[in-house]
């Protein structure tokens, strides 16, 4: 079956920073658990972990897995030249990030509100002034995710607060990201949360439970039918039918060095136990990104919330929300003639889509 999505391409955004393994972050984090499905709908991933090549400059811009801010410690805030090595060292991988960004057709970002990553709000503001979609997910953040957090006394908890770590129990992002992105384009989880994503056969049980979650309570009405669509197209997917094995098996290590590397990482205490790499409970979410994923790729394109303001018989200002088509997702065609026809009937199509 035919997505509207083959042959665009997707910029992965996301703290790579803060996070408690780079190591992991970059072969067993989401982008890594992400990838192969965008693959195999024929979409180009454009990952920061795995910068394309600069012609004629083969090191430029790359990024790798053990930060280097060792180097700028003895003296950052006492030196103006340590300052401006460490602008200017960092200067290429902003440089690649930001033109992946431009390139793009649509960005997927990952913005759990516990991790600082100003780079990934630089990448959202600047896919949305080029009127790109942004996919964006905000899963919860619950000190009963962490067992070592959750044991700790609730003064202690309070204390916590107020250092920066801050429960929401609902994942819900700061309210700029509504305006800026759109509400549809908002989720709790990626939809494999409740699943071992070590687990050898990984992908085979993916889109089955993503299909699963997803199915609507009451068996009628346009969300039902819809439904029942992206599960049609999804049987009769030959891409997705064809994405096996586990996350690993789809990682590609440059060297054998960073395979070893990895190895070792997982061989700790603190990974080796754990279910998947943001919490150590599993939760099902209540709206999915890869639903919605599924959704787009089939056809149908998510209404856009418009919130207008007009003056009320009293005189005050009174918000006023209207839905309509989100024509950010009428994207361009990579073929010529019948490429470009074959993509308006299928936008002609997603206008009747339920």
């Amino acid at each position: 079956m035919q997505s509207i999505l083959e042959k665009t391409r997707s910029y992965l955004s996301g703290p790579m920073d803060f996070v408690g393994s780079r190591v992991i972050e970059k072969y067993l984090g989401w982008r890594a658990i992400l990838t192969p499905v965008l693959k195999a709908f024929n979409i180009r991933v454009l990952d920061p972990w795995n910068k394309p090549m600069i012609r004629g400059h083969s090191d430029y811009g790359k990024e790798g897995i053990a930060p280097n801010k060792n180097k700028y410690e003895a003296d950052f805030w006492t030196n103006a030249e340590t300052r401006a090595m460490f602008e200017r060292d960092f200067w290429e991988t902003v440089h690649i990030d930001l033109r992946m960004t431009d390139v793009s057709d649509f960005v997927i970002a990952f913005v759990p509100t516990n991790i600082y990553s100003v780079g990934t709000v630089h990448e959202v503001i600047v896919a949305r002034q080029q009127r790109k979609p942004v996919l964006m997910i905000s899963p919860p953040i619950k000190y009963d995710f962490f067992p070592e957090l959750a044991a700790l006394p609730d003064s202690v908890k309070d204390a916590l607060k107020f250092y920066g770590l801050k429960e929401n129990e609902n994942g819900i992002p700061s309210q700029w990201y509504g305006n800026i992105v759109g509400g549809q384009n908002l989720f709790d989880g990626f939809g494999w949360e409740a699943l071992e994503i070590k687990s050898p056969d990984f992908y085979s049980t993916l889109i089955e439970t993503v299909l699963r979650d997803a199915r609507p309570s009451v068996e009628s009405g346009p969300d039902f039918q819809r439904w029942r669509n992206v599960s049609d197209w999804c049987a009769q997917s030959t891409a997705l039918r064809d994405l096996r094995g586990g996350v690993v098996d789809h990682v590609e290590f440059i060297e054998p060095g960073e395979r070893q590397l990895f190895e070792s990482e997982l061989a700790k205490n603190t990974e080796r136990d754990h279910r998947y790499f943001w919490h150590n409970q599993p939760y099902t979410p209540k709206r999915s990104f890869l639903y919605q994923f599924l959704c787009i790729a089939s056809g149908y394109i998510p209404p856009r919330m418009n919130i207008v303001s007009e003056i009320g018989p009293d005189g005050h200002v009174q918000p006023k929300a209207t839905q309509s088509m989100d024509d950010d997702w009428l994207l361009i065609s990579p073929e010529h003639d019948t490429g470009t026809l074959k993509l308006m009937q299928l936008v002609d199509e997603a206008m009747s889509y339920p």
